[in-house]
């Protein structure tokens, strides 16, 4: 939403002062009662202040984006995941680059008898594949980042802890397991594209219920 400078200049005194009338709130901006009014009136409507009984107002917020934090902090990142790219420890680094490709995907991560033990990106990929000719000859696991490296999340992690993983640690997306007798079994992926579409779809004026 934009607003404009008078806008912003209401939010700010009601955010500062507290509770205003129409008459205070026209007097420190030095506006007619008009003019302020109006903006008062878009502003209810952006659900940014409110009136009270008493005819003052107050700031109330921006409420999207508080929809927005309690979504990121407390919704599982079991409803945005994607399905994982998986080879395992023995698979050619060439066979991995034609995987990753077919895909379109940025990294891949490696299993060993289906537990999680490596990941692999396109920056790794394209290392080896600079610095080796027999890349059907050697095997993906020794230029993988191998564990306990490997940044990992259970499908009950927030969306906004996932999301504060792959920023600290600058890195493409992360792995979603399962512990499954002791193992480590990849069940689904969160990376930035799932991060950028939750973004979007919030951009739709959408209820909460719908975005999710």
């Amino acid at each position: 939403m934009n607003l404009s400078e008078l806008q912003k200049s209401i939010i700010e005194i009601l955010r500062d002062d507290g509770r205003l009338s129409i008459e205070e709130i026209s007097s420190k901006l030095n506006v007619d009662i008009d003019e302020a009014r109006y903006n008062l009136t878009l502003l209810s409507r952006f659900e940014l202040i409110e009136k009270q009984k008493d005819e003052k107002y107050y700031y109330k917020g921006d409420r999207s984006y508080i929809i927005f934090a309690e979504i990121m902090k407390f919704y599982p990142v079991e409803n945005v995941m994607s399905m994982p790219a998986i080879v395992e420890e023995d698979t050619s680094i060439y066979d991995t680059v034609v995987y990753l490709f077919l895909e379109n995907i940025g990294s891949v991560f490696i299993t060993k008898d289906g537990d999680l033990v490596g990941v692999v990106s396109r920056k790794d990929l394209l290392k080896a594949a600079l610095s080796n000719n027999n890349l059907d000859k050697i095997p993906v696991s020794t230029i993988m980042t191998k564990m306990p490296n490997v940044r990992y999340a259970y499908k009950d992690t927030s969306v906004f802890d996932c999301a504060s993983m792959i920023v600290k640690y600058e890195i493409d997306g992360i792995p979603i397991v399962d512990n499954q007798n002791g193992k480590l079994v990849v069940v689904g992926r969160i990376t930035k594209t799932n991060l950028a579409s939750m973004f979007v779809r919030m951009g739709y004026n959408y209820s909460v219920e719908e975005i999710l």
